[in-house]
């Protein structure tokens, strides 16, 4: 498949669901039982909190570390933006995130975690994990070849993104629904429905991407 700009796919909760089921019972036919949850922000949060759910665990803590910048683009090294919240001490702590990439996301926060928690153990999770990925979780839900995935929780963030690098591409400014349907496919493999490429339309009028509303063009405002 040649395609214009990076692959993409759009998942939704039902996936989410299903992958972190799987996690879930994995963590649990291994006989570990985590005392508390730790998620990555952002990433990992909707994961971290299903876990809670699925493990029945109440105490749930966050750590934050940036890694990506736009959408689909690395932004340099893993860094610690906000240290670990939350007392982990001598606990069994699971790590958790939403996908492996390089890995360094991962690898910065359970060093962090070890080093400044003291916790008793760290294991983590994802909901996917990608071949090759230099940090492999304990535990995920399924392994993929890389491609990048849209969760729910970034749906608009991340179209907006992609739309933007469109324009940027075609070196154009305005486009019809149609045209833009087809871009999509070209550059990202992906198809949406009218709905909700009119909820990203008013999405991107609100952030003053695009000149909003309009019939059926999307043009940009400069």
């Amino acid at each position: 498949m040649d395609l214009k700009g990076p692959l993409c796919y759009v998942l939704d909760f039902d996936d989410i669901n299903n992958y972190a089921y799987q996690t879930a019972l994995k963590i649990k036919q291994s006989g570990w039982r985590p005392d508390v949850v730790v998620g990555i922000a952002r990433g990992g949060w909707v994961h971290a909190r299903i876990q809670c759910d699925l493990l029945g665990i109440r105490s749930l803590f966050s750590v934050k570390v940036d890694h990506w910048g736009v959408t689909a683009t690395k932004d340099g090294k893993a860094k610690l933006s906000v240290p670990l919240v939350g007392d982990v001490e001598g606990k069994r702590v699971l790590l958790v995130d939403d996908i492996t990439d390089t890995g360094e996301s991962l690898t910065t926060a359970v060093e962090h975690i070890i080093e400044v928690g003291k916790p008793a153990d760290v294991r983590s999770a994802t909901l996917m994990h990608i071949a090759g990925s230099k940090f492999v979780p304990d535990y995920f839900g399924v392994e993929i070849t890389w491609a990048w995935e849209i969760w729910p929780w970034n749906f608009f963030e991340d179209l907006t993104s992609l739309i933007m690098k469109i324009y940027e591409g075609e070196k154009i400014s305005e486009m019809s629904t149609a045209e833009l349907k087809k871009h999509l496919r070209e550059y990202n493999n992906i198809v949406l429905s009218d709905e909700k490429l009119s909820k990203i339309k008013a999405h991107m009028g609100f952030l003053g991407h695009i000149v909003y509303p309009l019939d059926k063009m999307w043009r940009l405002d400069e």
